[in-house]
């Protein structure tokens, strides 16, 4: 009967351990891929803020990730990867990396890419001339 309790103890010990450790793993956010654009000021009035100014590293995100509004002031990470070879054929510059805040809606029909880049956002990871760029994304 103690041999019992004791494996008992040991598997509720084990289990309990098991889960503690689990618990301070930090989810991984998955990077999915796609192609960016830009658009110019003014940045308002924007589908999900109007008015109100949020700066100018922000972006507009299409129906793959807009979600009915769902994405309104979510912040993504998105990286350049290469040129689509419509302008610059090695547009990526420095780390290539940029997170914006999503303020606004690129709908279906004028977008041209996953998502709509400010100006300024787009600048700082790649060459405006080459219009839209490979990239990945990321939430944050």
């Amino acid at each position: 009967m103690a041999i019992i309790r004791l494996c008992f103890s040991l598997v509720s010990l084990t289990t309990m351990l098991l889960i503690l450790s689990l618990s301070s793993i930090s989810p991984i956010s998955a990077q999915d891929s796609g192609t960016a654009t830009y658009y110019t000021p003014p940045y308002t009035p924007s589908a999900c803020y109007g008015f109100e100014d949020d700066g100018v590293m922000i972006a507009a995100a299409s129906d793959v990730f807009w979600n009915d509004g769902g994405a309104c002031g979510q912040m993504y990470e998105v990286s350049c990867l290469s040129g689509t070879n419509e302008g610059n054929p090695e547009p990526c510059l420095g780390s290539g990396s940029v997170v914006v805040k999503i303020v606004d809606h690129c709908p279906p029909g004028s977008c041209r890419g996953t998502i709509d880049l400010s100006q300024q956002a787009l600048q700082s990871i790649a060459d405006t001339d080459a219009g839209v760029i490979n990239i990945s994304y990321q939430l944050v």
